[in-house]
């Protein structure tokens, strides 16, 4: 697969926010622009409501697309469990604290 091509498809759409591509590869991934010259580590924060978990990746030279999510939520049902999980909870009622007088 000439992963090139495709990063120079998507960065000659960068200026193009409705471009369809764009928002078929943003959906699951992040770009970041950068100009190292050598392999350099970052460290990202998950991009998924609900998680803040740090993860790292490997920004590589004349590579500009990389993961949005962590580890732990890159796969379609994972993101999905998860914010099902979210809903749920929020959905369940907390029960009313009932308050008790002291009669005088």
């Amino acid at each position: 697969m000439d992963t090139a091509g495709n990063e120079k498809a998507i960065l000659a759409r960068l200026n193009e926010p409705e471009s369809p591509l764009l928002q078929r590869v943003l959906r699951n991934n992040q770009i970041l622009l950068h100009n190292y010259r050598a392999e350099v580590a970052k460290k990202c924060r998950c991009l998924l409501d609900g998680c803040a978990r740090a993860f790292e990746i490997t920004l590589i030279p004349n590579q500009v697309l990389y993961p949005k999510f962590c580890e732990d939520h890159r796969s379609e049902f994972r993101r999905e469990f998860h914010l099902q999980q979210i809903a749920a909870a929020m959905a369940t009622p907390v029960e009313d604290s009932v308050e008790f007088s002291a009669a005088s």
